[in-house]
């Protein structure tokens, strides 16, 4: 059995799959992990445990481009300005963040390409409104990938 984990949230979520195939999850809790295969729970109290036991291989998080401080980051993509509780949006794939502790305003971090009237632009960071009433693509990691993504 070749089951691969790989990260969503680092060090707190990670999806497993075999053979392209999605077979469960691990989710870090309070006292360690919980491995969720096919409606059963099992615990861990190390990531080390998980690959010897369970017989799991973990991925790393791809190469992806670090310019920016973690700081300035959601999941690798930047964010041009401070970051406050980020969040991996599963549902939508989005990185999402505010910008200050207690704001109710969300951004998507990374570059995108957002049409708007009938025109295309390339846009960092978006409110996550914008991307919710407007057609889009993205997340990019830099600039360049946007601007040369062809449009739909």
């Amino acid at each position: 059995m070749n089951i691969v984990a790989k990260p969503v949230v680092d060090n707190q979520f990670w999806i497993l799959k075999q053979d392209n195939r999605k077979v469960g999850n691990i989710e870090a809790t309070d006292d360690g992990f919980a491995v969720k295969i096919d409606n059963k729970v099992t615990s861990f109290k190390t990531i080390n445990m998980i690959q010897q036991r369970a017989n799991i291989e973990f991925e790393a998080i791809g190469n992806k481009p670090n310019k920016e401080p973690a700081s300035y980051q959601v999941q690798g993509y930047p964010s041009g300005s401070r970051v406050y509780n980020p969040v991996w949006d599963v549902q939508q794939g989005l990185p999402l963040f505010t910008k200050k502790r207690k704001s109710k305003s969300w951004f998507a971090a990374g570059w995108y390409q957002v049409r708007q009237r009938k025109t295309w632009a390339v846009a960092q960071s978006p409110k996550l409104i914008t991307l919710e009433r407007y057609a889009y693509q993205g997340p990019f990691y830099t600039e360049d990938e946007a601007r040369n993504e062809p449009l739909p």
